[in-house]
């Protein structure tokens, strides 16, 4: 029996990072009749352009990580797996997210947030959990966008390059692509972290405002 493919996809500059991000995939369990493996991205011009070379690939399932996302969760696939299984609607997954977009743009000063992660900044590691029992008796919440730390596909669609030629919403705008294609956009009610995320202090603000302004202007309004 021919083993179907989840493909973990990277854009690495940072050979340090890539490195331990690659020895915690390793360390992931495997649901029987998959495969995993690895596609690293170098010298992408942007988020978008670098993910679009993964589009076309053959694997039933694709997750884009930063090369600072760690994955502490060993049976992460087993759950994620069984989460696309049971919500056949679901058509991307992140770890964190917003249920309505606010208008500025930025998902995380959104009314209602969801999801949890490890944060580690300045030699200090922060539970981030933004759900807090408003969600209860489901395993998933419906969101407009997902942090680009972890994105999880079953559906490939195109990555909006053509808008977004840095390292900024990108993430944001493949939530809208997914949801204008007809599928749904969810973070995973979880009872412990799935990742740590390493954050770094590079923070290029006048980029940011800039590709902030282009997702407005394309998605809200």
């Amino acid at each position: 029996m021919e083993l179907q493919r989840i493909l973990f996809v990277i854009c690495v500059n940072n050979d340090s990072l890539y490195q331990q991000t690659k020895r915690q995939v390793a360390n992931l369990i495997v649901p029987p009749g998959y495969s995993v493996g690895i596609y690293d991205i170098r010298n992408a011009h942007s988020m978008a352009s670098g993910y679009n070379y993964a589009v076309s690939m053959e694997a039933a399932f694709k997750i884009y990580i930063h090369q600072d996302t760690f994955l502490i969760h060993r049976g992460m696939l087993i759950d994620l797996l069984q989460l696309f299984h049971c919500h056949p609607a679901l058509g991307m997954v992140g770890l964190a997210g917003c249920v309505d977009m606010p208008t500025n743009g930025i998902w995380w000063e959104g009314t209602k947030l969801a999801g949890q992660v490890i944060e580690h900044r300045r030699d200090t590691y922060q539970l981030l959990r933004f759900d807090h029992g408003w969600h209860e008796k489901s395993d998933y919440i419906a969101v407009q966008a997902i942090d680009g730390l972890f994105m999880a596909t079953k559906v490939d669609i195109p990555w909006r390059e053509d808008l977004f030629d840095g390292f900024h919403f990108y993430d944001s705008s493949h939530s809208m692509e997914m949801q204008r294609a007809g599928h749904v956009v969810g973070v995973p009610v979880l009872q412990s972290p799935w990742c740590i995320h390493y954050n770094g202090e590079d923070f290029d603000r006048l980029r940011y405002e800039h590709y902030r302004k282009i997702f407005v202007q394309h998605y809200m309004s």
